[in-house]
């Protein structure tokens, strides 16, 4: 978004106090190649396998030099040529102090972003050395007053014990983790609803209700009082979905219709994406045929928790190109298991075995680090998955699955949402 012109002006709109309209934008690593993007291709052009972190902070220096010719409307160098500048320090300052100075004159702020990280590399040690070596050159451009940088990094990277680098503890002070309250979430299904093709029906229902409907102004910049007030959002979704997720006098015990959704579509730090909660919305919002006095039905819903979860997974899938494989062999167990119970079902098959061996052979990142010895077993395997929020504890120690992953994956659970 941040690099959408359009996009960065409607939010300016909703968020006027952060300046966005000074803002140009430029990418430092995109994790795809192009004229406009920079992958792991090119990155390999310009570090070879044996490199050093002098070697990959240059690397990173070169990017900055490309984003400031981006934003002085220059046909930058390609990257191998900005090494030179990279590594010669005089030139490097130089270059960043002119900048700076022409920005802050403008009254403009640069904006680098680093995007999708993850994919740098396809070992630990190269991929902890690239992370280190951004960190210290981002930690050296405080100098830089109209040069910002923006890292969007997974909490397993910048996490990582094995960084080594002096000033990691004030980076991860001030890094901010981004999340959605389901306030949020319920406001942006709200809002798609007051602007898009349902709209005439659905400012009926808010007028029966006696809730504002609000003009598309208000609904941008936030001032439409149903995006942020959960008793009008609970108002709303009883009349879309009923009160509660079941029938009878007893219905209330399985839970309200407004907060289930939110219940079950969060990863294990209780966080939920936009994606995924429009996505059963919309999942439920098709399910069977239309109920004579509602929108969505409960049943409606729980199916949209299993579509969802598929969704889910095939996007982790893209992400952690081993996930797949080792979720399989647990297919059919019942959670919460004991630990004991969970590495055995992956030592039988073999799992941790054959995801280092398809990462090898196919380039990607394993998900363990096969030269950390006995941190390279099934329990650094389960420390993977709880680093990135498919897994964790309960408080007896028994391992769980949010349903959120476990419904796709095939695990059972007793009184929980069953797979297809």
């Amino acid at each position: 978004m941040l690099g959408d012109e359009a996009l960065r002006a409607a939010a300016a709109r909703a968020y006027p106090r952060l300046g966005l309209t000074r803002l140009d934008v430029q990418f430092g690593y995109t994790g795809i190649e192009g004229p406009f993007g920079i992958g792991r291709d090119k990155l390999d052009q310009c570090l070879p396998a044996n490199a050093g972190l002098d070697d990959a902070r240059a690397f990173f220096w070169a990017t900055i030099l490309r984003a400031l010719d981006g934003a002085a409307g220059q046909s930058p160098p390609t990257l191998p040529v900005l090494l030179h500048v990279a590594r010669d320090l005089d030139k490097r300052e130089a270059r960043l102090s002119a900048a700076d100075m022409a920005l802050r004159e403008s009254g403009k702020l640069l904006l680098i972003v680093y995007d999708a990280l993850d994919t740098m590399a396809a070992s630990w040690p190269r991929r902890r050395l690239l992370t280190q070596a951004l960190l210290e050159v981002v930690w050296a451009m405080r100098a830089y007053r109209a040069v910002r940088m923006k890292l969007f990094l997974r909490p397993d990277q910048i996490e990582d014990d094995a960084l080594r680098f002096v000033e990691l503890p004030k980076l991860r002070t001030g890094a901010v983790r981004l999340t959605w309250p389901g306030t949020d979430l319920y406001g942006l299904l709200f809002a798609r609803l007051a602007l898009g093709e349902a709209q005439e029906p659905f400012q009926r229902i808010l007028s029966s209700l006696g809730l504002p409907t609000g003009s598309r102004d208000q609904i941008l910049t936030r001032q439409w009082s149903i995006g942020q007030d959960v008793a009008q959002q609970e108002k709303l979704m009883t009349a879309l979905a009923g009160a509660y997720m079941g029938d009878g006098e007893h219905g209330y015990k399985k839970g309200k219709t407004y907060d289930w959704p939110l219940k079950h579509l969060g990863d294990a730090f209780n966080e939920v994406t936009p994606r995924s909660f429009l996505g059963l919305m919309i999942a439920a919002a098709n399910h069977g045929p239309a109920p004579s006095a509602r929108v969505i039905t409960p049943s409606g819903i729980q199916h949209g928790l299993r579509a969802a979860s598929k969704t889910r997974v095939d996007q982790l899938h893209q992400e952690f190109l081993w996930i797949k494989g080792v979720l399989a062999p647990l297919s059919g167990l019942l959670l919460p298991q004991e630990e004991r119970q969970v590495f055995a079902v992956w030592r039988r098959a073999g799992t941790l075995q054959q995801a280092i061996a398809d990462a090898e052979k196919e380039g990607y990142l394993p998900p363990v680090d096969p030269d950390l010895g006995g941190a390279a077993d099934e329990r650094g395997l389960y420390i993977a998955l709880e680093r990135i929020g498919v897994m964790m504890r309960r408080k007896d120690d028994r391992i769980d699955m949010p349903d959120l992953f476990r419904v796709a994956a095939k695990l059972l659970k007793k009184g929980g949402t069953a797979p297809l």
